[in-house]
């Protein structure tokens, strides 16, 4: 149970992360046809954050760098979904976020392979 709150932490620090140094710094954008804001600079970013977050809670280094991939691919999991069905966002509660699904969306991947992670190590 610990590690799912974890987990969900660690992702809403990604996810803040990505969008504050995306929005900030700017720069090239990843896949524009899907995730239209979604900057090399604010995933990189909030790659290495989340990637040092996992290394001082003395996560094993393999599955850290798989972590804070699967944060990525969730992500544009979902927001492939949306442009597919033309949803703009899945609620208005967190203003730039597109609402607090859009904040978990993130972390399902994640789950899935943190419960394996644990199970079969």
């Amino acid at each position: 149970r610990n590690f799912f709150f974890i987990l969900m932490a660690i992702s809403f620090l990604n996810d803040t992360s990505a969008y504050l140094v995306g929005k900030n710094l700017g720069g090239p954008k990843i896949i524009p046809f899907i995730s239209p804001n979604k900057t090399w600079s604010g995933t990189s970013v909030s790659f290495l954050i989340t990637l040092i977050t996992l290394l001082l809670l003395k996560v094993n280094i393999y599955f850290s760098v798989i972590l804070a991939i699967s944060f990525f691919l969730g992500d544009i999991y979902f927001s492939y979904f949306k442009r597919l069905y033309k949803i703009n966002d899945f609620s208005n509660l967190l203003y730039g976020h597109g609402g607090t699904l859009d904040r978990l969306d993130s972390i399902f991947l994640s789950i899935f392979l943190g419960y394996n992670f644990l199970i079969f190590s």
